[in-house]
């Protein structure tokens, strides 16, 4: 009989898995390590231990870029002390730097002032449809990210100005399913959460419940048309603090 354990008990059951894609636009003799994780939910049943935990493993990992596809925080407005996360957020190291762009949880509490503050303090690059351009072994790529769709719409156009369609494109984008969309603006990879891969998942059916725009694409790797979307099943949890046959995951996507 399976048992639904409280994750906050379970931090060192995350799994990292490592997919190897090959991409037209990355010619280069090492692949871009990029590690992507998604939906901490700080505040609900994930700690201040937990993350120290999870910040350890990626350290480790020695990336070249860290994505965090959004939900940094369940509800900043129950976390008083959110700011003394600041220096651990800020030990997090990739060498061309870590990107964050809000999911709904970020959004629909309109605490994103106090979000975006943490975020500068942790010297962590807050992406709100916009882009920056970062070299990678003299090559540019652009790393675009836009705001949380379902509360506040998003603008891919705005997020894209900069960009040149010569340039590997990196998006990140909260919800998944808005993938459809994103494939027809020549994007290489996009990257997003939302789903927690259903958090709850039963062997041969798949997950029972999906929140709205992470229902079509919920878990892992997919092409949508010539783009490459990867969506992390995130290292914490909502609604409920339970995990079933879907662990928490730190993705490694070596890109060459």
């Amino acid at each position: 009989m399976y048992k639904l354990l409280p994750f906050k008990s379970r931090k060192e059951d995350v799994v990292l898995k490592t997919h190897q894609l090959k991409m037209l636009k990355m010619d280069h003799a090492q692949p871009l390590t990029l590690i992507h994780i998604s939906d901490l939910h700080l505040g609900f049943h994930y700690s201040y231990d937990d993350l120290i935990y999870h910040i350890n493993l990626i350290n480790g990992l020695q990336a070249d870029i860290i994505v965090i596809s959004g939900d940094l925080f369940d509800n900043i407005d129950y976390y008083p002390n959110a700011e003394r996360l600041i220096p651990l957020l800020k030990t997090l190291n990739a060498k061309l730097g870590v990107f964050f762009s809000y999911g709904n949880h970020d959004q629909r509490i309109h605490q994103t002032a106090r979000i975006s503050r943490i975020l500068a303090a942790s010297e962590i690059q807050l992406l709100v449809n916009t882009g920056v351009t970062v070299n990678y072994d003299g090559e540019p790529l652009f790393i675009g990210g836009l705001d949380d769709i379902i509360n506040a719409g998003g603008n891919i156009h705005q997020t894209l100005k900069n960009r040149t369609h010569e340039m590997f494109t990196l998006m990140i984008v909260h919800e998944p399913d808005y993938a459809d969309f994103v494939s027809r603006f020549d994007i290489d990879l996009q990257l997003s959460g939302h789903s927690h891969g259903g958090q709850i998942r039963i062997p041969l059916f798949g997950a029972p419940v999906k929140p709205a725009l992470g229902r079509k694409y919920v878990k892992g790797l997919y092409n949508v048309g010539d783009m490459k979307l990867h969506v992390s099943p995130g290292l914490g949890t909502t609604h409920l603090p339970v995990r079933l046959f879907c662990p928490p995951e730190i993705t490694v996507l070596e890109i060459r």
